[in-house]
């Protein structure tokens, strides 16, 4: 299954543990947790019951997000439960755009501008004052902001043009 696979990929600690259970050995995270959870419902939907409130729970930024990601994939690839759709609202949309959270929105700061320093708790204390720092979120799931990849590369533009001026305003 395309949904497992995934999940497999990105948490490989949740296929050891998927594929040794009575293993004690295999401890894992609260979020990892919430993906074996996954596995084992998309597995065995009419045996297992999965609760969102684990996603909700314990999952936030990207983990929330690639939840979602493999929860949409999972019914729409591994079951024949969406059929006669040429393509959805998030096939055109949400799922088409790379999405990052407060750890993301850093991480792409940090890597595109030489020198800088921006690390996540920045970004949430600018974006919870409103102060017009950084971007309006995009999408905000239960008070938690998520940007789309190019608001956060349109950014870094600005960003690059603001230090640039400012740098040669001082020379």
């Amino acid at each position: 299954m395309k949904s497992i696979e995934m999940i497999f990929n990105r948490f490989p600690n949740v296929k050891n543990k998927y594929d040794e259970p009575s293993n004690p050995q295999i401890i894992l995270t609260n979020q990892e947790a919430v993906f074996y959870n996954l596995v084992q419902f998309f597995n065995q939907p009419d045996a297992f019951q999965f609760s969102l409130n684990m996603i909700y729970e314990y999952l936030k930024d990207e983990d929330l997000l690639f939840a979602m990601e493999v929860s949409l994939s999972f019914f729409q690839s591994d079951t024949s439960l969406v059929q006669n759709v040429e393509q959805t609202y998030y096939d055109r949309n949400l799922m088409n755009e790379k999405i990052v959270g407060q750890k993301g929105f850093s991480r792409m700061v940090e890597e595109n501008i030489e020198g800088i320093k921006f690390k996540p708790s920045m970004i949430h204390v600018y974006w919870h004052r409103n102060s017009g720092r950084i971007p309006n979120a995009d999408l905000i799931i239960d008070g938690t902001p998520y940007w789309l990849e190019k608001t956060v590369e349109s950014f870094i533009e600005r960003e690059r043009e603001y230090r640039k001026r400012k740098k040669e305003g001082k020379k």
